[in-house]
């Protein structure tokens, strides 16, 4: 697959260094970042990151991904890490204030269609803090509980829940002018 890739109305491409400045905004932003790993806000150790989350993307490794509107103002992130024997984990996702309750709906599709149909994984893992209960809902309704402790819950979804998620979200979506 080329990137950018347009799709629901949105752009998808690779992260760059120079996307080093939004990434460190949403991370840093004490409600978004409430349920993830801690980030110094520290401008150049973001750019030192990217720089070699570049490498294992060269490696294929792992991915990251930055999600735009038609004019290209970035509204979010996730990515796609632990690839191995046709499984994958997302995780980092997160969604710039403001958009719409229907870009973060677009930007999974897009990221679970690029998982199963283009990337062909037979799974995907994800963990999702257990306080999170608006995301852990949301996932609950897609994917297989596996594992649990006492900060988050481990969850997968194969193929076959795919489908189903594909069909549920794009009746959600398509009403919506893309």
């Amino acid at each position: 697959m080329q990137f950018p890739v347009h799709k629901y109305g949105l752009i998808f491409r690779l992260v760059e260094e120079n996307d080093a400045a939004f990434i460190l905004s949403l991370r840093a932003d004490p409600k978004l970042s409430k349920h993830l790993s801690a980030t110094d806000n520290d401008l150049d150790k973001q750019i030192r990151w990217i720089r070699q989350y570049k490498q294992r993307e060269a490696e294929g490794s792992e991915y990251y991904f930055l999600y735009t509107d038609r004019q290209n103002q970035p509204l979010g992130v996730f990515r796609l890490y632990n690839i191995a024997n046709k499984t994958v984990t997302s995780g980092s996702w997160l969604s710039k204030p403001g958009n719409d309750e229907f870009t973060p709906i677009k930007a999974d599709l897009f990221l679970t269609s690029l998982i199963f149909e283009n990337l062909k994984f037979d799974k995907c893992f994800i963990d999702v803090r257990k306080d999170n209960k608006k995301l852990v809902r949301y996932h609950k309704m897609f994917f297989t509980v596996i594992n649990e402790d006492h900060q988050n819950i481990y969850m997968f979804m194969d193929k076959e829940s795919y489908q189903h998620k594909r069909e549920f979200l794009t009746s959600i979506i398509e009403p919506q002018k893309q």
